[in-house]
């Protein structure tokens, strides 16, 4: 298992190696005996966040937070993280008007699609800090990116099992599409899109996406991306570069051989 010293310095890799403009978040789920050092909980000082406000405050202030039931403005993630029940009555009154025009069809939607945490893994609430200053171990952690940074997270993810991440791309409930999934260990990875509400009220950018992994995986993910980075194909280390007759590694040209095709100069790994 990373220690924490670890865990705050791939945080800070990271950033580094596919150009961040925020922080990469851990995520923990707690009960509320177990804040860690340095959360502040939000209702604590007056105030409430919807949970994408509060993963964008943390994200770009690098602030830490611990967020309970009493702490949230939005009803999606109570719903989530199992924060308060549903009767029947609720299910249908919430699920008929999912931003979908038929109304049972949008209950069917939400009772047979909407991200449950697991009755196992549910507690108080969750903390929410910078991978390089958090203070615990994540569960998860979120990586707000662009395509081209995204496309570099999804090489790395690939790397060392050969998986391709699949995706939540659910347009409400952006945050529990994100988490939920790998929280419950359903997914390793996870692809998801900032929903509506989260581009309004937590100023999300219109390029933005969701990396999520589950936080066992923080090893294989930052050791794939050096071993990318070495390689020549980190975000850094790509560049526009329209030639013709480029080099080309070793087994294009052996089989270019074979095949009775030209063959040119041999690609080094890491040079351009």
């Amino acid at each position: 298992m990373l220690t924490l010293e670890e865990i705050n310095g791939i945080g800070k890799e990271i950033e580094e190696i596919f150009c961040l403009r925020t922080a990469p978040m851990a995520i923990k789920l707690i009960d509320r005996e177990e804040v860690p050092e340095g959360c502040r909980q939000p209702s604590a000082e007056g105030i409430h966040y919807a949970l994408c406000q509060a993963l964008a405050f943390v994200r770009r202030t690098r602030n830490h937070l611990a967020i309970f039931p009493e702490d949230h403005w939005c009803l999606w993630p109570v719903i989530n993280f199992r924060l308060r029940t549903l009767d029947e009555a609720d299910k249908k009154y919430v699920g008929s008007g999912y931003f979908i025009r038929d109304p049972q069809v949008s209950y069917r939607h939400f009772c047979e699609k909407f991200p449950y945490i697991d009755e196992n893994k549910k507690k108080d609430g969750m903390a929410v800090a910078p991978l390089e200053s958090c203070r615990f171990v994540p569960d998860a952690v979120m990586i707000y990116c662009e395509p081209g940074q995204l496309r570099q997270l999804l090489m790395a993810a690939k790397y060392h099992t050969g998986e391709i991440t699949q995706a939540c791309l659910d347009t409400c409930d952006s945050c529990g599409a994100a988490l939920v999934p790998v929280l419950n260990g359903e997914m390793r990875y996870n692809v998801s899109m900032p929903d509506a509400g989260e581009y309004e009220r937590s100023l999300c950018g219109e390029n933005e996406m969701i990396f999520t992994l589950s936080g066992d995986t923080l090893a294989d993910l930052i050791q794939a991306a050096r071993d990318l980075k070495r390689a020549g194909f980190g975000y850094k280390e790509l560049a526009y570069d329209i030639r013709p007759d480029y080099a080309r590694p070793k087994f294009y040209n052996d089989m270019f051989a074979k095949w009775g095709l030209e063959t040119g100069a041999e690609w080094i790994p890491g040079k351009r």
